[in-house]
């Protein structure tokens, strides 16, 4: 990186369980002490955005990191699932029993979870919010701008909360699975999913006017896999991961189309000198989360745990190889390789 500290927005992408990986990789992006000035998050990216916010306006750096493993330990803690950590060595072999399992359930639960109100009204989430999340602090806290997306049942459009209006509600809404929750109710409209529409938001991460230098943009869910199962799970999970990384492509598609053209010319358009002034950055999902091993229902501790693992390394490869661009430019022809003709990480 450069001498002179940069400035960046956070944008993280959502993806159930697989947002332990993108606490990772904040928890290592934190121990290079990057100024923070925005963070934009959808679903599991939203719960990150609101531990990560809410830490660093109370502990800095340090308050953040903890913040985040609160996060994912009340999960773990309060997790269906707990109890497979407990058998200690055979626990691993009974990981392909839990993988069918969950698979299962997916498959089933479109048409079980309206049985089940615990489930349709959020309870767990909800709990693990309430616990993990001093929610006061992240509606009221000005340090760094938060920004949380979800989706507008009615009209498909995205919804952006932002100061007092992120909520627990608002949160709910940004993780609000259609097949598994109720809708999420607020102020007279109903909201899905962020991942549907903006996942995550990028606009206010680059025309919000905070000063940012640079926009990183945390991927949790890698563009393209190298096989598709024939299970119904299986096509499911990849319908899943097209419908949610679609919007993503979209949006930095735009972005770089928009930086090369405000680049080249010499206009004044506050929007596009805006573009013009932030690098653009993908921090890629590795190949490991496209194979579908780690179902992104599993919140056990050892998953949650081995996926922070993964976030950490894959960040540190990340500094390694493009740190250096981070405040003095973008990469824009990895960029659009990725949204146009993406490989496997």
């Amino acid at each position: 990186m450069t001498n002179t500290k940069p400035r960046v927005a956070l944008g993280l992408q959502g993806g159930g369980s697989y947002g332990a990986y993108g606490w990772g990789v904040i928890d290592r992006l934190l121990e290079e002490h990057v100024e923070i000035v925005a963070v934009s998050g959808a679903s599991a990216g939203a719960l990150n955005g609101a531990a990560l916010v809410s830490g660093l306006a109370i502990g800095g750096d340090d308050g953040a990191r903890d913040a985040l493993t609160r996060l994912w330990q009340t999960t773990a803690d309060r997790s269906p699932l707990r109890s497979f950590d407990d058998f200690g060595a055979i626990a691993p072999m009974l990981n392909p029993f839990l993988t069918h399992s969950l698979a299962a359930f997916r498959e089933v639960s479109p048409y079980i979870a309206p049985f089940l109100p615990s489930i349709r009204d959020m309870h767990l989430l909800r709990s693990v919010a309430r616990a993990s999340l001093d929610l006061d602090l992240v509606a009221r806290q000005a340090q760094v701008p938060f920004f949380v997306s979800a989706t507008d049942i009615l009209s498909g459009a995205a919804r952006v909360f932002t100061g007092n209006e992120v909520t627990l509600d608002a949160l709910m809404a940004s993780c609000c699975l259609p097949e598994l929750f109720a809708p999420v109710e607020i102020t007279g409209r109903r909201y899905w999913d962020g991942g549907y529409s903006a996942n995550p938001a990028l606009e206010p991460l680059v025309y919000g006017g905070h000063g940012a230098t640079d926009l990183i943009v945390v991927q949790l869910t890698p563009f393209v896999t190298e096989d598709v199962g024939v299970l119904p799970s299986e096509r499911a999970g990849r319908v899943s991961d097209i419908s949610f990384n679609a919007c993503l492509i979209r949006d930095l598609k735009t972005l770089t189309e928009l930086k090369r053209y405000a680049l080249s010319s010499d206009t004044r358009d506050v929007h596009m000198q805006a573009v013009a002034d932030i690098n653009i950055h993908l921090l890629h999902a590795p190949g490991e989360l496209s194979s579908g091993g780690v179902s992104k229902l599993d919140t056990r501790w050892s998953t949650l745990t081995g996926l922070r693992d993964l976030g950490r390394e894959t960040a540190e490869r990340w500094l390694a190889d493009v740190g250096e661009r981070i405040g003095s430019g973008s990469n824009l022809q990895a960029l659009e390789e990725a949204v146009t003709t993406p490989h496997p990480a």
